[in-house]
């Protein structure tokens, strides 16, 4: 992949199963008040423009900018996961969930199978469900 994910900060990621079911998930985070602007399932041929959304970035200033982030931030390889994850065909979905739906948006992830969800803070990272199943192919020195 040429594009890189910036630190999405304030974003929720995470894996989903298919990408009928990020649009499901997305759909029901909708529902319970997630406004339309703040969701993205990223996925297919526009899955770069997609992560432009996140601040991502490409180009030789964002591989370097990328090294800096390696060795400041502990989350830096959540982001090359779902890198790969896209890279290997696993659509992701993205919310700014505001602080009061938190709860309510993690039980409609969950509950469609979503999984590797985080919430990328300003200062902070919450790893809140683990990848399950086979891990994409990372590096090891990119490995937590």
């Amino acid at each position: 992949m040429s594009v890189l994910i910036g630190y999405p900060g304030g974003w929720t990621l995470a894996v989903a199963a298919d990408d009928a079911r990020g649009e499901k998930i997305v759909e029901d985070l909708h529902a319970i008040g997630v406004p339309d602007d703040a969701t993205v399932v990223i996925a297919g041929p526009d899955s770069a423009e997609k992560l432009r959304r996140l601040g991502a970035s490409s180009g030789a200033l964002a591989r370097l900018r990328r090294a800096i982030q390696f060795m400041t931030m502990d989350q830096l390889p959540d982001l090359f996961v779902y890198e790969a994850a896209l890279g290997e065909g696993h659509p992701l979905v993205a919310a700014k969930v505001p602080g009061r739906l938190n709860e309510e948006a993690v039980s409609v992830l969950r509950r469609h199978g979503a999984h590797f969800i985080n919430r990328f803070g300003d200062w902070m990272t919450t790893e809140i469900e683990p990848w399950r199943g086979t891990m994409p192919h990372i590096p090891q020195h990119m490995q937590r």
